[in-house]
Parts: C-alpha cells; structure tokens; sequence
C-alpha cells in the first residue's frame, strides 16, 4: 500500500478494559477514522513481541487530512464520550505522523506474490541524518528473506530532529530475535522501537 503520510498510534488498555477497548475501536473510533477524507486505508495490529499491545495504522493521502475539518470536529476536545473515557484509561500511547520517503522508495516490493500479511515489524530510529539511505540499507539487507513481503520508510519530525519509521511485512511467522542482527542497527542508528505484531483479529 502506497500513501504519502502515515498516522501510526499505539496504546494499551488496563487488562480489565481490554473487551471494552476493542468494542470502542471496532464499533466507533476506528469506523469513524478511516471514513475521514484523505484516509487511504487502515489496519489493527496486536503486538506479539514488544509494547505496547496495540497499534493502529492509517496511511494518508497527506498529513493534511489531519487538518480537515471532519477529522478536527471529532478529535481533542470534539472527541466522544466514549473516545475520551477510553483513552484516558490507556498507557504507552504514542501518536506519531510520519511523511513517506521519496516515491521510489515509499515501498520496496521484494516479494509480493498476494499471500496475505502475517506478520508486522515496527521500527523506529531516533535522530537519522540519511533516511532514504537507511531504508535502502535495510531492504539490502532483508532482500535475501524469502517471507518479506514490503519494507516502508517514513519520516517523523520531532521538533527539528528526524526519527526513521521502517514497516516490514512477513508472509509467515518471524521472531524479533532473527530480525535485530540485520536490521536492528542502521548504520550506528539503533532501533529504540522494535515491535513485532500480528494482524488485528477479535477472538
């Protein structure tokens, strides 16, 4: 999936909310996201290897669909009773807004033969210099895997530094411990975030 911008958020409910954190996700928050405009898609993902539990991707035409007047209206303050009691309740959240790199490299296809996706890998790398750089080392170093499926670079500014977002894809299982020799350390940049997750399923 290509997009310009990608909106990546991930929390975690106390265990004793967890059934009503997925209702409020399924039933309300997340319909009520990917119907904005400018939402290209949107997927769940639940953490089997990392923390937090949960994280949800949006991918954005830009990141001005964060500013459209439909998203403004139901976000902060314009949250719903609902959204605002549930959240308050989570820990370990992080919002990030991050920019895909240049269009050649938003997405390197390794080996998408259509399988569908297992399993998830996140990572972040704090205060990158070269990302395009980075990304191009780390498909180099994963094109030889025969269950990668696509690698993804994004951008995230924070306050004047840039911080390198690497999404992997996986037709099959994969253990976070196979991935950090590769991939954990880029070029002296070390992963800070090395979430490993599985496609969101409501058991």
């Amino acid at each position: 999936m290509s997009s310009n911008a990608l909106l990546l958020v991930m929390m975690e409910p106390p265990a004793s909310l967890e059934d009503e954190f997925n209702d409020w996700y399924d039933t309300e928050h997340f319909p009520q996201r990917k119907s904005m405009p400018g939402f290209i898609s949107a997927s769940r993902w639940a953490c089997v290897d990392g923390w937090p539990r949960w994280i949800a991707l949006y991918d954005l035409e830009s990141a001005e669909a964060l500013q459209t007047a439909e998203y403004l209206a139901a976000s902060g303050a314009q949250s719903t009773p609902w959204s605002k009691r549930m959240l308050a309740r989570t820990c370990g959240r992080r919002r990030v807004i991050a920019t895909a790199l240049s269009a050649s490299e938003i997405e390197c296809d390794i080996g998408n033969d259509g399988a569908p996706v297992s399993r998830l890998l996140v990572a972040c790398y704090p205060s990158v210099t070269h990302p395009h750089s980075l990304l191009g080392l780390a498909r180099e170093r994963l094109s030889a895997r025969a269950d990668v499926i696509h690698i993804r670079g994004f951008v995230e500014n924070q306050g004047g530094r840039d911080d390198l977002w690497l999404l992997v894809t996986f037709r099959a299982p994969v253990g976070t411990a196979t991935l950090h020799e590769p991939i954990g350390m880029l070029n002296k940049h070390g992963a800070a975030v090395f979430n490993l997750y599985a496609p969101y399923a409501r058991g």
